[in-house]
């Protein structure tokens, strides 16, 4: 296969940006970047694969994978055959299953294999144990949703610094290639055929600019501060290099520093969270035919963890992370039981996305949230939002409790501690325009 100018490289770069405590990862390239997809083969043996990716010294355990040696990359892969991303929509169709054509992205870890043309493949994993949740098949290849933009020459990838375990000292590299699947015994090998382009032969040279001024830490330290409850200000922009909507509330103190006193049981477990109600659909998350308020929520709750795709702790362990503060998408409802006349009902018959930890309509969609002094930050990507161009929004504070008496949870607001609009108008406006 020839080398298409969409895959022949003219440069690469890496940085860290500040306002989304994030890596951007960048490829430059002589024809359209993402613009060509491998012609299927009709089944995953043999599929082809093509792909951008980034050699990097980055540890495997950082971002999840254990007791393996090997190359970590992150790949940028296209494959119409098959579709490795079973937890994430990346054509906006609503369907989970079908977009292995869609260019996304792929931690993997190289090793030598002469299986393969090139003599490289992605290491295959003895027992599925040691993979993070998010690997979708038993290879050290995982596939953690992260935002890969196509902005015409370039190509470039999001990640969060919290997704390589805010590891502040690697280096990057650059290469394309392809690729292609070979199922032996069973058991797929994903091997490199070929290398088109490489920049300094493809090994990582590149530290990432700005790492040196990155925090160590997304949250800081617990602290009694009633103060951290009162909303002062919101904001949201929509970032159209990066593809993502950042959106900001502001508290009279040190934000995200409560955390609520556990329970000890699920049942009667409280809930702190920092809210944005929207006026987006339930469906474009996933919450089909829901009705209520869809509200974008960070919320801390020792008592459970709602979140088992994620490692908030960034420990190794996925299931002790509720105290931490992380993302939902929640559906409200009024509700006379609750005391603040509010709640996140049982899901029934509701469909719901992937990553819904529990039968209620409520989410854990993995997105990327920190706190810098008195300003809380969180990062919805935009192919989250296929079908909105732009939507309302309010910002509050609240404290929840789940009631698990019934068949199935529900969460109900208790408090409301402060209202910014004070009438949950939700005048706020952001635009992708």
């Amino acid at each position: 296969m020839p080398i298409d100018s969409a895959f022949d490289l003219v440069g690469f770069g890496a940085r860290y940006d500040a306002e989304l405590d994030a890596l951007i990862l960048e490829v430059e390239t002589v024809g359209d970047a993402g613009s060509v997809a491998p012609e299927a083969a009709g089944s995953v043996d043999g599929a082809p694969v093509l792909g951008y990716v980034f050699p990097t010294t980055l540890p495997p355990d950082a971002v999840g994978f254990s007791d393996v040696d090997g190359d970590l990359v992150l790949a940028v892969t296209s494959h119409p055959d098959f579709d490795d991303t079973p937890l994430w929509d990346e054509d906006g169709n609503r369907a989970y299953d079908d977009d292995g054509v869609v260019y996304h992205a792929h931690w993997a870890v190289l090793v030598s294999d002469d299986r393969a043309p090139a003599g490289l493949a992605v290491a295959q994993a003895p027992d599925p144990q040691v993979l993070p949740p998010t690997a979708p098949m038993p290879m050290y290849l995982d596939s953690p949703g992260f935002t890969v933009i196509e902005d015409g020459t370039s190509l470039r990838v999001v990640v969060p610094l919290d997704r390589v375990g805010r590891v502040l000292d690697f280096d990057v590299g650059a290469l394309t290639a392809q690729m292609r699947v070979q199922v032996i015994d069973e058991a797929p090998l994903l091997g490199v055929e070929s290398i088109f382009s490489a920049l300094d032969e493809g090994a990582p040279t590149l530290s990432p600019t700005g790492l040196d001024r990155a925090p160590q830490r997304a949250w800081p330290d617990a602290a009694d501060d009633p103060d951290t409850l009162d909303v002062t200000a919101t904001e949201a922009t929509y970032r159209s290099d990066v593809a993502t909507f950042v959106m900001t509330i502001d508290t009279a103190s040190a934000i995200a520093t409560s955390i609520p006193d556990p329970a000890g049981a699920l049942d009667g477990a409280p809930v702190l969270g920092y809210v944005f109600p929207t006026t987006i659909d339930p469906s474009e998350v996933g919450f089909e035919d829901a009705s209520g308020i869809l509200a974008l929520a960070v919320t801390s709750h020792p008592d459970f963890d709602d979140t088992p795709l994620w490692d908030e702790s960034l420990n190794g362990e996925y299931g002790d992370d509720g105290g931490v503060y992380h993302v939902h998408w929640a559906v409200l409802v009024d509700d006379t039981d609750s005391a603040a006349g509010l709640s996140v009902p049982p899901a029934g018959d509701t469909p719901r996305p992937p990553t819904s930890p529990m039968p209620m309509l409520l989410d854990s969609p993995g997105f990327h949230a920190f706190a810098r002094g008195a300003r809380l930050t969180v990062l919805v990507p935009g192919w989250h939002l296929p079908n909105t161009n732009a939507f309302n929004f309010d910002a509050l504070t609240a404290s929840m409790r789940v009631d698990a008496s019934g068949a199935e949870p529900t969460l109900r607001v208790e408090e409301v501690h402060d209202v910014l609009s004070g009438d949950l108008s939700l005048p706020n406006t952001v635009s992708r325009d």
